[in-house]
């Protein structure tokens, strides 16, 4: 599927939907990206989780395609997060967590073969942020959309874990 669902659903007047590119290195040193102990336990843990959430969106896509795509959402920052459990680093609490969660993504997960994956991530956390705060009504094809994002980066992070 193509990006054009999610793309033109972007408050694109409020915000922007393209990301600028950083490093690890410098999501760091601006404090949006902390050290942490590496936990692969947790991290399977949560990939593991997301896993799951990705089954349960795939069931709920048809009957309740809003709740769905929440589900996505949260699969697709579990796995990003488990990426960053694997490497020792956490994203900085308060507000713009989950932002600063899609900008690590962009900058660790650079695997060609996902970056457009990656790269809607962004897309997926403003939609969700829409549907959540602003009672809009997600579609099933949305949901289809958003389930090839998710399960591409879930995939990513499972063959960094070694599963």
């Amino acid at each position: 599927m193509s990006a054009a669902v999610l793309s033109s659903r972007c408050h694109s007047a409020r915000m922007g939907c393209e990301m600028a590119d950083e490093t690890v290195d410098e999501l760091i040193a601006r404090g949006s990206v902390r050290r942490a102990e590496p936990d692969a336990d947790a991290a399977r843990r949560e990939l593991s989780a997301a896993r799951l959430h990705l089954e349960s969106a795939a069931t709920l896509m048809s009957t309740d395609p809003t709740a769905a795509f929440a589900i996505v959402y949260e699969a697709t920052r579990k796995a990003i997060s488990a990426h960053m459990r694997l490497r020792g680093l956490r994203v900085s609490a308060g507000a713009g967590a989950h932002a600063r969660i899609g900008r690590y993504a962009v900058a660790a997960l650079d695997d060609p073969a996902i970056a457009v994956h990656v790269k809607r991530f962004d897309d997926l956390r403003k939609l969700r942020n829409q549907s959540a705060y602003e009672g809009l009504l997600i579609e099933p094809v949305e949901v289809a959309e958003a389930l090839v994002h998710a399960e591409a980066i879930v995939s990513a992070v499972a063959g960094e874990l070694g599963e």
